[in-house]
């Protein structure tokens, strides 16, 4: 498993404990994945992963790595 896959369930666990210690459905959470500092390769390596929200600076960029 590479690096981001692994921080992603990292980042999932630490919201599902968070959720259930709060009584809070962790469905009810969205993470989103600020991918500003990232290439597409690593967009896409989350994307993969099963992250789906992203956030960007510029809209210009975010397109960039989406096509």
């Amino acid at each position: 498993m590479t690096t981001i896959v692994l921080n992603l369930q990292r980042v999932r666990e630490r919201i599902t404990t968070a959720c259930v210690a709060a009584g809070r459905d962790p469905a009810c959470v969205r993470l989103l994945a600020v991918s500003k500092t990232f290439g597409a390769d690593a967009v896409m390596e989350a994307l993969l992963a099963g992250q789906r929200a992203f956030g960007e600076n510029y809209i210009a960029e975010g397109v960039e790595k989406i096509l």
